[in-house]
């Protein structure tokens, strides 16, 4: 048994089809199916059920895919730890918003020992389960959670923020502004806003951090924001019957076999605190 049989394996068990674990692998479907028989024939016992609507775990499957888990978690860690004992900069992952308000200065200085990628929640999650990130740092609960350990999290100050030469007045009547992305936590509580306005006040929508900044600092509409994000054109200000919520900045790690992770990681700066420190201030 190989070590890319039990990939192949999982793979089979992720997607219920031969066809769809040969696409996703580049295999023809043949050889996956030489391979799960191979197996078979190596424990002695049939893995799956097989019918034309798909294929499903038998219970000896499904003991052999935990197994195949656990090992597939170490070999991941082995490919983290053993390629340099020396302290090698840690890599980051950050939504756009976190990283514009907090991680500057960490992209500014060459010997900050963190190094900072810029990306989708979905794709953070996706780097940081291949090994290709060794944390991210989010503020909102991402779906592998399971699969995640969570290093630290604190509180984020959030706040309405306007063109500063606005009077309290003239931005009463301002449009409130929020990112086009459904999930993102200001966007939620900009919405539960609009429901309480009377009278009703306009949305307008922005697909990146940076023009929704531009539109703030000209003057042109409100938007729920990090404090850290303010600029000097920009003031806060206070709407009336509506009080912000709290949103949390987590950062998570890979989740690993229970003690693997009872020492700091070898070949990894140590910036834990200092990281902490750039969101606690």
């Amino acid at each position: 048994m190989e070590l890319n049989d039990l990939e192949l394996f999982r793979c089979v068990a992720r997607f219920g089809s031969m066809s769809k674990a040969a696409a996703e692998l580049g295999y023809v479907q043949s050889n996956v199916t030489a391979r799960i028989q191979t197996l078979e024939r190596e424990f002695g016992v049939a893995l799956l059920n097989r019918s034309p609507k798909g294929i499903s775990l038998r219970p000896e499957g499904k003991q052999l895919l935990a197994y195949a888990e656990q090992i597939h978690q170490l070999v991941e860690q082995a490919k983290a730890e053993v390629p340099s004992m020396r302290a090698r900069p840690m890599r980051l992952g950050a939504s756009q918003t976190l990283t514009a308000a907090y991680l500057n200065p960490l992209i500014r200085d060459p010997d900050s020992g963190i190094q900072v990628f810029t990306r989708s929640l979905e794709q953070l999650a996706h780097l940081l389960e291949s090994g290709e990130l060794d944390a991210m740092l989010v503020n909102r609960e991402p779906e592998q959670g399971e699969r995640l350990e969570k290093v630290f999290e604190a509180d984020e100050p959030i706040a309405w923020m306007g063109g500063g030469s606005e009077h309290d007045s003239v931005a009463a009547d301002l449009p409130l502004l929020a990112a086009r992305d459904p999930k993102c936590p200001y966007r939620r509580q900009t919405l539960e806003q609009l429901k309480r306005c009377d009278p009703p006040r306009r949305l307008i929508e922005a697909d990146t951090l940076e023009s929704l900044v531009t539109i703030v600092e000209s003057g042109h509409g409100l938007a729920l924001l990090p404090i850290a994000l303010r600029t000097p054109p920009m003031r806060i200000f206070q709407l009336p019957g509506f009080d912000t919520e709290k949103v949390r900045i987590r950062c998570y790690r890979k989740t690993f076999p229970s003690g693997t992770f009872d020492h700091p990681t070898p070949g990894i700066s140590n910036e834990w605190e200092r990281l902490k420190g750039l969101l606690i201030r």
